[in-house]
């Protein structure tokens, strides 16, 4: 009998990514010494439109008056509320030039021939139409929101962030790589 996957016509290697899933590293997380920070004020929308061509017009419902962090994730759908797969974490301070909205926005570059950064852009090109947007707005200063980055970025470690500033998880992860 033919299996609904029959045949498998794509290079399944193209798709794989790595994961760091350290349950020490995840109960060790807190925001201890960060104040004006609700984590209970997290929003997720999708990030590109269905055709997974470009980025998807709600996103101008993301809040423009601050800062925060913003995560990618691929949800493929198949079970309702499971099976998110964080790639990226990154950060946006308000500024001037700056803000959670512009930040989120600015990957779209991301998309085409001319892009910079090689992860994110395979991400886009990959999953697009698979990837949500989680984002975090802080009201407050860049080094409240640099901290929480950084603090996630330890936990979690996602495949698409090229930098893992905590030295002690940094040198951790590269004794292995």
């Amino acid at each position: 009998m033919a299996s609904i996957y029959d045949p498998v016509e794509c290079d399944l290697e193209s798709f794989q990514n790595r994961y760091i899933m350290a349950p020490e590293l995840w109960e060790k997380f807190n925001l201890s010494g960060i104040n004006n920070v609700d984590f209970s004020q997290w929003k997720s929308m999708k990030l590109m439109n269905d055709i997974g061509d470009r980025f998807s017009e709600t996103l101008k419902d993301i809040p423009s008056t601050c800062g925060g962090i913003y995560v990618y994730a691929i949800n493929p759908g198949i079970i309702p509320s499971c099976g998110s797969y964080i790639m990226y974490i990154g950060m946006a301070s308000k500024t001037p030039t700056e803000n959670l909205r512009k930040r989120v926005s600015s990957y779209q570059k991301e998309l085409g021939s001319n892009y910079c950064r090689e992860r994110l852009h395979r991400l886009f090109s990959k999953w697009g139409k698979y990837i949500y947007v989680h984002y975090l707005p802080i009201c407050t200063d860049k080094e409240t929101i640099f901290e929480v980055e950084t603090r996630l970025i330890a936990a979690i470690i996602p495949p698409c962030n090229a930098e893992i500033r905590a030295k002690t998880v940094k040198r951790a992860v590269k004794a292995f790589t």
